[in-house]
């Protein structure tokens, strides 16, 4: 028998603490206040013994309706139900709602029992027997075996707990290969010990000297001893109730609704989408924007229900839901979850989380619904398509880690899964381990190239582009190792043309108008020019018209045409017409080659040059004779020495 956990259900006084009791010799209700008003208020913990000597929890929980959410509390984590039904009252309001709470979370197997037997004859007894069965008919309680007990007189408790066994064998909780969590139910101080947590374990394991994580605070906690039933044990493992000595945190921190959780599993959510049905009892539909209190675990958060699909939720109908929350929560997938009127409190329907870190979603979007549609109770490889296929900007690119969360798949399924989706096409496995969908993948492959086209278009003049230059303007930026992906298969295909830190456009060419191509022909002349033209691009406008190098046909205004001509300084640069030798200073290729020849003859001749000495050879300012004697020096063409320069061996 794997760690199981019965819990009661029923409307209040309907004996539910005195049946724990008789089955177990201990009464649950562990308050002063609860003794003397005689009504279970917080959650009560008692054990039963077993034949084989084991020992299994029984949670009572409170039946007032005011107690509801201590109740749901109760009902999250256990595997076989008492459904309580006083028999000198019958069915009662919370008998109702208790019995549509243990069903909305998930709870599929129960003994209806009926107590107080002893007050009672048998044809009232009888009555009430098919007031509840026609109850539960339709329910998972509907072929459940009743059980007459009294309490007070000891009737039916050893047949009751014969059945409980019985039932007991033929429940079994799957291995549990998924991440610890633990919602709280009770929290303590202790001396000599500090603070203890406890709870039952919903998924995974925990073990001792582990780490874990306080949620929706985030708070690390680090586990000094967990004990079960007053035994202390090395592990906790999925269904058992166990106490946690935590150290660093103090119980005023710590509350009923909190959850601790495996490191970095769930993060904090203030909306989740969902499928929920509306309880077949209500008598009116429920509405859009609604407030409502939603219960999930031990905790209770009040917020909104959107409707997405309908305008209302009739009774007994189930569409999708957003639930816009008022403080944060955690949850999973496919977890269970009831609501309850904000004022009212009552009971009005539950259902399961979908999605757990939706966008904010207008109602009656049609891509919405499919997304939710398709994720409803799907498959782990179809799940993670349509997870990463509904990724919007940076969220599309997902490591292990984003999946693991966002999917709520165990590592090693989802490993599989990956690896499958990868194989078939679906996805695209980046060198950096993260993931992105082919649509997406496709999507910013057309983006990056409408990019290009853009950026030729505004920059015309220019062969090439930096190869990073389009990267910022993307709808997201991509990591490096996404970008690189992209520019290499933009280039496969030829779509693109890579060289080095330069990309451009496979079909882009640069076409000069007639007037450009005679300001290029203005430039040529510079290569010939005595004494050489060194400038700069601002001042290349003026350099031209002093050096009188326009043609009287090209008709130049300096002040109109000055960025026109700064425009074809950089293509000619682009295509090394201009060398800029040194910091903003320019010549003309075929003059600065004129010049390296003029400084190899002068250095045949002389030996040595200063700079002095060079500007007057060629004509120029020292600064530029300086200059040019430096980059011919870096060229290794001269070697300097001591304020003069020499020709380099073998030049």
């Amino acid at each position: 028998m794997s760690h199981l956990t019965i819990g009661t259900a029923g409307h209040v006084d309907h004996g539910k603490s005195a049946l724990v009791e008789a089955l177990t010799g201990v009464h649950p209700d562990r308050l002063k206040e609860e003794r003397d008003r005689g009504m279970t208020i917080d959650l009560g913990f008692a054990f039963m013994p077993l034949g084989d000597g084991r020992e299994v929890p029984i949670v009572d929980v409170p039946g007032h309706e005011r107690f509801l959410k201590t109740m749901v509390a109760g009902v999250s984590g256990i595997h076989l139900v008492l459904f309580v039904v006083a028999a000198d009252e019958g069915v009662m309001p919370q008998t109702v709602e208790h019995l549509g709470t243990v069903k909305y979370m998930g709870v599929d197997a129960g003994i209806i029992v009926l107590t107080k037997c002893d007050l009672v004859d048998e044809e009232w007894l009888m009555l009430v027997e098919d007031d509840v069965k026609s109850l539960v008919t339709g329910s998972f309680l509907e072929d459940a075996p009743v059980v007459r007990v009294s309490s007070v007189t000891g009737e039916g408790i050893d047949r009751l707990k014969e059945i409980i066994e019985d039932r007991l064998e033929g429940l079994s909780i799957e291995d549990d290969a998924g991440y610890f969590r633990m919602p709280v139910d009770r929290v303590f101080s202790m001396k000599g010990f500090g603070t203890v947590i406890a709870g039952t374990v919903l998924s995974g394991s925990l073990s001792r000297d582990a780490d874990a994580e306080l949620l929706p605070a985030g708070t690390p906690l680090r586990i000094r001893g967990m004990q079960t039933h007053n035994d202390s044990v090395d592990r906790a493992v999925k269904g058992q109730r166990v106490a946690l000595n935590v150290s660093n945190i103090k119980t005023a921190d710590i509350q009923r609704g909190d959850e601790l959780g495996a490191p970095g599993y769930l993060l904090p959510t203030m909306m989740t989408d969902a499928t929920m049905q509306c309880l077949e009892s209500l008598e009116e539909p429920l509405k859009n924007r609604q407030r409502v209190r939603l219960h999930k675990g031990t905790s209770e958060t009040i917020g909104r229900l959107i409707l997405l699909d309908r305008e209302e939720l009739a009774p007994g109908e189930t569409g999708y839901v957003q639930l816009r929350l008022e403080k944060p929560i955690v949850a999973e997938r496919n977890e269970r979850f009831i609501i309850r009127g904000f004022s009212s409190m009552r009971l009005l329907g539950g259902g399961r989380f979908v999605e757990v870190y939706p966008q904010k979603n207008r109602r009656f979007r049609r891509p919405v619904l499919d997304y939710l549609e398709a994720v409803t109770g799907a498959e782990p490889d179809v799940l993670i398509e349509r997870v990463m296929g509904h990724a919007h900007g940076a969220q599309r690119l997902k490591s292990m880690e984003d999946l693991v969360r966002s999917t709520n798949l165990n590592a090693e399924v989802l490993n599989q899964g990956l690896t499958r989706l990868v194989e078939k096409g679906e996805l695209i496995r980046f060198p950096d381990h993260r993931f992105l969908h082919r649509g997406g993948y496709a999507g910013l492959k057309d983006e990056l190239v409408k990019l290009l086209e853009k950026m030729h278009r505004t920059q015309r003049l220019k062969e090439t582009l930096p190869k990073g230059a389009p990267r910022l303007q993307l709808s997201w930026e991509p990591s490096d190792a996404v970008y690189d992906g992209l520019l290499h298969d933009l280039d496969a295909e030829g779509r693109i043309e890579l060289s080095g830190r330069s990309v451009r456009l496979a079909t882009h060419t640069v076409k000069l108008n007639a007037r450009e191509k005679r300001i290029l022909e203005a430039f040529e002349e510079l290569g010939a020019a005595e004494p050489p033209a060194v400038f700069n691009m601002h001042d290349l406008p003026q350099v031209l018209e002093d050096r009188s190098m326009f043609a009287k046909d090209l008709q130049v205004d300096l002040e109109a045409d000055a960025d026109m001509i700064r425009s074809m300084a950089g293509y000619a640069q682009d295509q090394e017409i201009f060398v800029e030798f040194a910091d903003r200073q320019i010549m003309h290729r075929r003059a600065l080659e004129s010049v390296r020849h003029r400084l190899v003859a002068y250095l045949n001749s002389h030996g040595t040059v200063r700079a002095s000495e060079f500007r007057g050879h060629l004509g120029i300012s020292r600064a530029h004779a300086t200059a040019l004697l430096d980059y011919y020096c870096d060229l290794g063409v001269t070697n300097r020495e001591s304020g003069t320069h020499r020709l380099a061996e073998g030049d």
